[in-house]
């Protein structure tokens, strides 16, 4: 299944990946398997084995390489039919072989490299105009740049990451979308490109472009991740296959406790909600590590994320602990933890032209709204009623706040009537829990709806007046998360239960396309511009 999903913008990414490779003369450590890659200085790469007492002699004889000479001699190979059954048959065989002067035969160079590549009637053309065989002429060939593998990635390759679990295994996917005119197909092209493995279930990711301590770079690709356990992890995106995140905000440190009477005094010290992680596993008579909560963490699973574009610094988190926490990401340390909700805090978001309002939603059925600046209670309380399962700003409204319920509703309130208003418009939007709520970037009016009835649902909100205009089943099962893209506001990427990204096109619809909203969304397709550009 995937549970979270999360556009890049168009362009962060880096054109080629780079790989984390163990830094020369790292060591074979425990826990990192039984054959380690050792790389030294000056030396040449070789696999170490950390251990081979319990290897026997036959193992190693059979585990012995096994070497050929190319090409072979067929001329030079002893008939078989010749060789006898008994007797001296060994050394008629050698005989045979003449293995001697073995090396004398074909001593002429063009004679060898005949062979090996195929004959006498084998060549090199430096032109392929030259050659016979080759269809595809100097004139028709194209540059390699026209024709990219899948590890580059181009300016406009669109990246949406999945946060996926598979049997008990997460990871966090990066796939690349091509549309129909960059592929050369009637269809787009969707493909993971490479992934990340994460240590527990995840639930919530944010892109980021914000670098941490330490890191001399302005800008950055990076992502948040929150998940069954505590901590926040920060991956940076432009590298592959990365052993640990640059960055962990909160989470466990492992500490061995030397005696009962030290678990003790740790778990009194500690609030009941905490006990449950305090909890101490024996493994052959002997004692583990224990996790223990960092001081600066949360409690319980990440719910929620929200980094802040204006302050690039700042991310807000939501947690299972019933806390939102506001983390300074220069220090990677918490600066202030918000405890205004008595349930689980699933949704949090920041406002886009108030960047110190924060935006959060729980399972106590309330939308609250909190500026960080006095942030001792929340300014506004509503309650709809129902577990809050997302919640964002109105984009031509910044006062205005939308949020969707466990039960399928979705209701808007305005902050400039006061806690406890009425609200501006309230719509059951699906039969089922509404899982997500997205708006597009370029018609701020187009509200996408995603449900655990496994459909899509596009509403137009102007005027406080919602209206169905596009439904669409992308047969993905359950629908867990949705958003629109940033960079191309008419396509919708969607997950759910089957473990599949889905991508919708609104502009295909042709109520979207022929409507009003088409003339705006047509302004950002990057097929009728890419058509319409002059040939060079």
């Amino acid at each position: 299944m995937i549970s979270a999903i999360a556009w890049i913008p168009l362009g962060v990414a880096a054109e080629v990946p780079k790989y984390a490779l163990p830094e020369p003369g790292i060591a074979a450590e425990e826990g990192f398997g039984h054959n380690r890659l050792v790389l030294e200085d000056n030396e040449s790469e070789e696999w170490e084995e950390v251990s081979s007492e319990n290897t026997t002699e036959d193992e190693m004889a059979d585990s012995a390489p096994v070497s050929y000479a190319w090409p072979l001699d067929v001329s030079a190979q002893p008939d078989v039919s010749k060789v006898p059954i008994d007797g001296d048959g060994l050394d008629m065989a050698m005989a045979e072989l003449d293995m001697e002067r073995y090396d004398d035969n074909d001593n002429d160079a063009d004679v060898k490299t005949a062979r090996l590549f195929g004959g006498e009637s084998s060549m090199f053309h430096a032109h392929n105009d030259e050659d016979a065989y080759m269809t595809v002429k100097d004139d028709m060939d194209r540059e390699v740049e026209d024709f990219p593998d899948d590890f580059t990635l181009r300016s406009t390759d669109l990246i949406i990451l999945a946060a996926r679990t598979d049997d008990d295994v997460s990871h966090l996917e990066m796939y690349v979308y091509e549309e129909p005119v960059l592929s050369g197909t009637d269809e787009g092209n969707l493909y993971c490109h490479h992934d990340l493995v994460l240590p527990a279930f995840p639930l919530c990711i944010t892109w980021m472009n914000c670098p941490l301590s330490g890191q001399e770079e302005s800008h950055s690709n990076s992502v948040a991740v929150g998940t069954m356990y505590p901590g926040i992890e920060i991956w940076d995106l432009n590298v592959i296959d990365a052993l640990e995140p640059k960055a962990t905000l909160g989470g466990y440190q492992h500490e061995l406790m030397q005696d009962d009477a030290k678990q003790k005094n740790k778990i009194k010290k500690n609030p009941k909600h905490l006990r449950k992680n305090l909890t101490a596993t024996r493994k052959s008579g002997k004692k583990s590590p224990i996790p223990v909560l960092r001081r600066d963490s949360h409690a319980d699973a990440v719910l929620g994320l929200s980094w802040n574009a204006q302050h690039r610094n700042v991310l807000a988190s939501a947690s299972a602990d019933r806390t939102v926490r506001i983390w300074d990401l220069s220090t990677e340390s918490t600066q202030q933890t918000l405890s205004h909700h008595s349930g689980k805090v699933q949704a949090v978001e920041w406002n886009r032209f108030q960047p110190s309002v924060l935006l959060t939603g729980g399972f106590d059925g309330l939308v609250t709204l909190v500026d960080v600046r006095d942030s001792r209670k929340a300014a506004m309380v509503w309650n709809i009623g129902a577990d809050v399962e997302c919640a964002l700003w109105k984009y031509s409204e910044p006062t205005q706040l939308i949020a969707s319920s466990e039960n399928g509703e979705v209701i808007s309130f305005d902050s400039r009537k006061g806690k406890n208003s009425e609200p501006v418009f309230s719509f059951p939007a699906h039969e089922k829990a509404t899982t997500c709520l997205s708006l597009s970037s370029g018609v701020p009016d187009l509200l996408v709806t995603s449900s655990m009835d496994k459909t899509l649902k596009l509403w137009d909100i102007a005027a406080d007046e919602p209206s169905l205009v596009a439904q669409n089943n992308p047969g993905i099962g359950s629908i867990f998360t949705a958003a629109f893209s940033s960079s191309v506001p008419y396509l919708v990427g969607c997950a759910g239960s089957n473990g599949q990204v889905a991508i919708w096109d609104v502009l295909g619809e042709n109520i979207i396309a022929e409507g009003p909203h088409g003339q705006i969304l047509e302004k950002y397709n990057r097929a009728a511009a890419l058509k319409s550009k002059p040939a060079e």
